[in-house]
């Protein structure tokens, strides 16, 4: 066996082991790039070619080149006592002349509107009401609002709103603010960071301390974090340098984003230190035998070494199925974690017991290694509450199994939504939803005092929510020159539809979301048809529509297509990313394909695209959905294939895999049920990322702990016969698997520290999914059923008790 032949190595060769890992670390850690010049991030940058929002981007950046861009940032200036006054316009100059487009950071800033921009500075100037008056200054970015390199640039931001905030003559009154979806997009990342540094503390604080109250001693300490520490090192250089790989193949594309850091420290540390709590439950057991530390190790790696190689293989195979996502963070995203866990494998049967090996019998100290030879949570009085548990389920299993599903089955969403539906708790018409909702809104994930919240809000209070992302509307037509007399009034008679569409919102009301409509007749947004010449607003507008900039604005002046396309900035009501403003561009869209399929309108046969915010949100929520469906098909396939090559029992692992499902179900229900009531009427539901992650990571790691056990039910019934080999396995494991479940729930539990509310969700539900795992499945629903099955077959006992194999 080859987990035999590596014990032999690594208790004979451990001091070339370590030294070669150490060389491995410092080598390869002096060539790698840092994992933070490699990374990436942003949403909308991975969707795929053929979505609609990325095909009407090229259009847009091929036919508009002057008037693109992918983000902005908005600065407001806002007195709530009156109108701004002059000295108050001295400081947006000042804000005006510190971020000149061009000359930012890297070159990001394509343009700067303000409110003395010639044609639309006038609507970046809000009318004087009650609330006051305020201004807004717009950078329009290059990059996607959540491009890495916007953040050194809204560092400078934030940094030069704060100088000129307390300066000594700064206005009294005047409040500053920041908005704009690379405002919110940035802040997403910096809290990303700090969640990634608070979860990794949190991380290794809580797995010392759960590791010092299992073991109670320092050197036992020392082996998990070394050997964990060593393998995260080397998995994260060698993932960023396959990064560099793809400037080199043509074919080979592979990105990691900072998020995917948060990820791999947590399973890494809790699937490692899991691993190493195995490997040293059986040295313990071994030299409780009566073996000398050499053969102990050696004895060690070769029982539990295949068990862990195929506990892993569930988790990096179910992780892997992730490449087959078209979103682009999900399909880069898990095989890099795969491979950092294929590493701390690795490690953990390499670098683990040559540390034991040259630790000795001192690794133990202050106790003797005898003193818990049962290994983790081998107390006395927990080896006694696990033999009454086996007792108790072997007595009663299909009472005991009924009973524990028909506690669980409420917190199931479709449980609770079936029994809403047939009781007529809920409105006739409801439909049956039996998926959790998922939320798409940024502003949703951070936290109240965030700048780009709290300018976002301050935004609101003086212009509409959309005003500085808007909708926009392409409008494609071959052989058509839409500057012609004929082409304008065709614009202005959409301009004017798509400003009264009348749109039922999700609360069933009837409204005009659009609050104005940008176009080549209207190149302020004005209301359609109100013109008078003498009046200072008519005069406004004669001065846009006579403005140079204002065709190239909004009618394509490039050769092949100049004049065939024109566009229309749509401002709504409805804040970019919320799940208003993509009902609304659904409406729209439906409204202009209807024109388009129309015989008799003048705009059939024309392509309209729609860009911007709500556009992407739109796109990506279809590619999720998408993307979840069938990444969790392929993950329970993919892991029940992996079941059944190492168990070898087809009915076992489909009931394993149901019962990992089960977890799952009552996990995201409970999940949706703890945080809509902490939310309350806000609650607009999980973020987008949870179900999938919460799934793939679930039924993985899930079904780790279901081999452990299941492998050792198998080695002591061969033993001892069904019913009691059954009875053996289940009391013999129970401290070991639990101390194992406890730390990877504690690790998760780190995710918490974080400030991304994605990041608490997620850490909150793998915890809670991990915790009902190691307790209620494993210990209860797992056993019962295996107790069903043997109760079923012959009571008898093999002649010949073979080798142990298992954990």
């Amino acid at each position: 066996m080859f987990s035999e032949r590596l014990g032999r190595l690594v208790s004979r060769r451990w001091s070339f082991i370590l030294f070669a890992w150490l060389m491995l670390c410092v080598g390869i850690h002096a060539v790698a790039p840092r994992w933070d010049d490699v990374t990436h991030d942003g949403d909308f940058a991975y969707l795929p070619d053929v979505m609609t929002s990325v095909r009407g981007q090229r259009i847009l950046e091929d036919n508009f080149p002057g008037f693109f861009s992918k983000s902005q940032v908005a600065l407001v200036l806002a007195r709530k006592d009156g109108p701004l006054s002059g000295e108050d316009f001295e400081v947006g100059q000042k804000l005006l002349a510190a971020f000149p487009p061009g000359k930012s950071t890297d070159d990001l800033v394509a343009d700067v509107w303000s409110y003395d921009t010639p044609v639309i500075g006038k609507k970046l100037l809000s009318p004087v009401t009650n609330e006051g008056q305020a201004a807004l200054i717009v950078l329009h970015l290059r990059g996607e609002f959540m491009a890495i390199d916007n953040m050194d640039l809204l560092r400078r931001i934030h940094a030069t709103l704060k100088e000129t905030a307390d300066a000594p003559d700064f206005p009294p009154g005047l409040t500053l603010g920041i908005s704009g979806s690379a405002a919110i997009g940035a802040d997403m990342l910096f809290a990303a960071e700090e969640s990634i540094l608070n979860t990794e503390r949190m991380t290794i604080f809580l797995v010392v301390v759960i590791l010092l109250i299992v073991y109670r001693a320092p050197g036992l300490v020392v082996v998990p974090l070394v050997t964990i520490g060593a393998s995260t090192l080397v998995a994260m250089d060698l993932v960023a340098m396959a990064t560099q790989l793809s400037g080199v193949f043509d074919w080979f594309d592979f990105k990691i984003f900072k998020t995917t850091r948060i990820f791999v420290v947590v399973i890494l540390y809790g699937s490692g230190t899991d691993f190493c709590l195995f490997l040293i439950s059986r040295y313990k057991e071994e030299l409780a035998r009566g073996l000398d530390p050499p053969q102990a190790v050696a004895e060690a790696v070769k029982h539990v070494g295949s068990a862990l190689a195929a506990s892993a293989l569930t988790t990096i195979v179910g992780l892997g199925m992730m490449f087959f996502a078209d979103f682009g963070k999900f399909s880069n995203s898990g095989p890099a974690i795969a491979m950092c866990l294929a590493v701390t494998l690795v490690a953990c049967v390499t670098v683990a017991p040559a540390l034991l090996r040259g630790f000795g019998r001192g690794v133990f100290w202050p106790f003797a290694a005898a003193s818990s030879a049962s290994g983790a949570g081998g107390r006395v009085w927990t080896a006694n509450l696990w033999e009454r548990l086996a007792r108790g389920i072997l007595a009663r299993p299909g009472t005991i199994l009924v009973v524990s599903l028909l506690v669980l089955a409420p917190l199931m969403r479709p449980v609770r939504v079936a029994w809403e539906n047939l009781f007529g708790s809920v409105e006739p018409n409801a439909a049956w939803r039996f998926a959790v909702p998922v939320n798409y809104d940024l502003l949703h994930e951070l936290r109240a005092d965030r700048p780009s919240v709290q300018g976002t809000r301050l935004l609101w209070r003086y212009f509409p929510a959309d005003q500085t992302g808007p909708l926009t509307v392409l409008a494609r037509q071959e052989g058509t020159n839409f500057d012609s007399k004929e082409g304008r009034a065709r614009i202005a008679r959409l301009t004017s539809e798509l400003f009264d569409l009348v749109y039922t919102d999700s609360q069933g009301r009837t409204v005009r979301p659009i609050e104005s409509v940008r176009s080549l007749t209207e190149p302020l947004g004005d209301t359609p048809g109100s013109f008078n010449p003498l009046s200072e607003a008519g005069r406004h507008k004669l001065a846009a529509l006579s403005h140079p900039k204002t065709k190239a604005a909004f009618v394509s002046q490039a050769p092949p297509r100049a004049g065939q396309i024109t566009r229309f900035d749509l401002v709504t009501q409805y804040a970019p990313f919320s799940k208003e403003s993509v009902r609304l561009l659904v409406a729209v869209e439906e409204h202009l394909l209807a024109k388009a399929a129309d015989p008799a309108s003048p705009w059939h046969g024309t392509e309209f695209d729609m860009v911007g915010t709500a556009s992407g949100l739109r796109d990506l929520e279809a590619v999720t959905t998408s993307d979840r469906f069938r990444i969790q098909i392929l993950v329970v396939m993919s892991v029940l294939a992996v079941l059944v090559f190492i168990l070898r029992r087809p009915v076992i692992c489909v009931y394993l895999i149901l019962s990992v499902l089960l977890g799952y179900f009552v996990t995201i229900g409970t999940t949706e049920l703890v945080f809509g009531w902490l939310a309350g009427p806000a609650y607009g539901g999980l973020d987008w990322k949870v179900p999938l992650f919460l799934f793939v990571i679930l039924i993985a790691v899930g079904e780790d702990y279901n081999i452990y056990l299941a492998t050792r039910v198998f080695e002591e019934q061969r033993r001892l016969g069904p019913l009691e080999g059954l009875r053996v396995a289940v009391a013999r494991t129970g401290g070991i698997i639990t101390s194992c479940g406890v730390i990877m729930a504690g690790t998760f539990a780190a995710m918490i520290s974080g400030t991304l509310g994605t990041m608490q969700e997620l850490g909150f539900a793998l915890s809670l999914g991990v915790l009902l795992d190691t307790f209620v499945i494993r210990t209860i629903l797992v056993p019962a059923f295996l107790a069903i099955l043997a109760r079923r077959q012959p009571q008898t006992v093999p002649p010949e008790a073979p080798a142990r194999n298992a954990p």
